[in-house]
C-alpha cells in the first residue's frame, strides 16, 4: 500500500491531508507543497515514515516583526520532493530528533540562527553558535533587512546626462 499510495500522486496528496495540522497540498513545478499552519509535527513523521519517505532536512525564515519563523521540512521519495511548511507557535516546535536522526542537525541549526526551540531535543547544545552568543542576537542580525548598495554610474554611460558641455 505504502508503494502504491508514492506512485499515486492523489492518494498521497490524501494520505499528506489526513496529517493533523495540514491544510492545503498543492504541487508546483514537481514538488509538493504541504501548508500546516498548525501542523502536529510528531504525526507528520509517524505519517511520512508509514509512507517510506524520508526527510531530507529542515528549513526556517525567521518573522521579523515577533518571535516566529516559518519552519519547512524537505522530504523526499524516489518521486518527489515534498516540502511541509508550518510556524512556530511560542517560539518553539516539538523535536523530530528523538525519532528522525535526520532532524538532529537541522534543528540545532535553527536553534542557534532563529532561537526557535526544539523541546524533547535529546542533544540541544549548539551547533554553529560560539559560546557566549545568546540566540536572540543571530536571529535579530538575521532578520534586520540587508543594506543594498546603489550600483555606481559610470560618467561615461550617459555623456550627455553627465556632461552638460556636450549638451
Amino acid at each position: 500500500m505504502t508503494a502504491d499510495r508514492n506512485r499515486n500522486p492523489r492518494r498521497l496528496a490524501e494520505a499528506l491531508q489526513a496529517i493533523p495540522g495540514v491544510r492545503t497540498v498543492t504541487e508546483r513545478n514537481g514538488a509538493l507543497w504541504v501548508d500546516a499552519p498548525l501542523l502536529q509535527v510528531e504525526a507528520m513523521a509517524a505519517a511520512m515514515a508509514d509512507l517510506g519517505i524520508r526527510l531530507g532536512t529542515v528549513t526556517a525564515i525567521p518573522h521579523a516583526g515577533d518571535a516566529e519563523s516559518t519552519v519547512i521540512y524537505h522530504y523526499i521519495d524516489e518521486h518527489r520532493v515534498i516540502n511541509v511548511k508550518t510556524c512556530t507557535r511560542n517560539g518553539a516546535l516539538a523535536s523530530l530528533a528523538p525519532t528522525v536522526r535526520a532532524a538532529s542537525w537541522a534543528e540545532r541549526e535553527i536553534r542557534d540562527l532563529f532561537a526557535v526551540e526544539f523541546p524533547g531535543h535529546p542533544n540541544p547544545v549548539p551547533l554553529i553558535r560560539p559560546d557566549g552568543i545568546d540566540t536572540a542576537t543571530l536571529r535579530a542580525a538575521m532578520c534586520r533587512p540587508a543594506e543594498v548598495a546603489r550600483k555606481p554610474v559610470s560618467p561615461l554611460a550617459s555623456p550627455s546626462a553627465n556632461n552638460p558641455a556636450r549638451s
